[in-house]
């Protein structure tokens, strides 16, 4: 397996990316229902980058970060697709509603997070390491969910913090905002955490957020967020990836879960 790519000197490819996810996240919050702990938010993560899943307009729209446009289709057929170029996000918005009132679908995008006349600053050799990142950190973080217990969120990118992770609930109930829970995931950056990350916390209404010993390299954080900490820069980027990560996280968990 060769090395994983370093990511050094991405910072305006990464916002890039960062906003054409908020705009694909802004169009599916308008084509779905609220969803339990807000996953109407959230973006699926495929091979070739991230989904909106399924619409109730019908078929999904794709980030292909690869080619760097936007794909929508519906039944294995491609209705339209957008070239990336030259696109801020209130124009990459403009011509998204605009292609889909061509099919004869209205959608209304909310625009909080839109900004306007700041185009996409997107290096494609730049893009295509994050998405083989993004791909190894999926692989690893889906085989440390899948051999937990409990009650467990889907695995998904939220486009705010442009972050990946899923939510691990030790009871029966699933609701983030009152139910003990542990997070796990993989972010680009936050604010005073400048390089991307592997990240997981606890939380539970009696406990708080969880002070705990973590495993190496990772380190416990407590000024951004309190939990662990394992800075990519830190982390072998070569076969043994997935294996360190899975290993820091179950370290993480075992300890955590006994304190929730």
């Amino acid at each position: 397996m060769a090395d994983l790519p370093t990511l050094e000197n991405w910072e305006s490819t990464r916002d890039g990316l960062h906003q054409v996810a908020l705009a694909l996240s802004a169009i599916k919050v308008s084509c779905v229902e609220p969803q339990l702990n807000s996953l109407q938010y959230s973006l699926g993560v495929t091979p070739g980058g991230l989904t909106t899943s399924r619409l109730n307009v019908g078929g999904e729209l794709r980030f292909d970060i690869a080619d760097l446009r936007l794909v929508y289709s519906r039944d294995e057929r491609k209705d339209f697709e957008i070239d990336l170029a030259g696109y801020d996000q209130k124009s990459l918005i403009d011509d998204v509603v605009s292609s889909f009132a061509s099919l004869g679908i209205e959608i209304n995008p909310p625009r909080t997070h839109i900004r306007p006349d700041q185009r996409f600053e997107i290096e494609p050799s730049l893009a295509a390491d994050y998405l083989t990142v993004l791909d190894a950190a999926y692989a690893a973080l889906a085989r440390f969910r899948a051999g937990l217990g409990g009650c467990l969120s889907p695995l998904v990118l939220w486009a705010h913090h442009f972050d990946l992770g899923f939510l691990c609930f030790p009871g029966t109930s699933m609701d983030e905002r009152k139910d003990p829970q542990l997070a796990f995931g993989f972010a680009p950056c936050s604010p005073g955490l400048d390089r991307p990350y592997v990240y997981a916390y606890g939380w539970s209404p009696k406990a708080g957020y969880l002070q705990l010993p973590v495993s190496a390299p990772a380190r416990a954080e407590s000024d951004s967020y309190t939990g662990l900490y394992a800075g990519y820069d830190d982390l072998d980027r070569g076969s043994r990836f997935g294996s360190q990560v899975e290993r820091i996280l179950l370290d993480y968990y075992t300890l955590a879960k006994a304190k929730l």
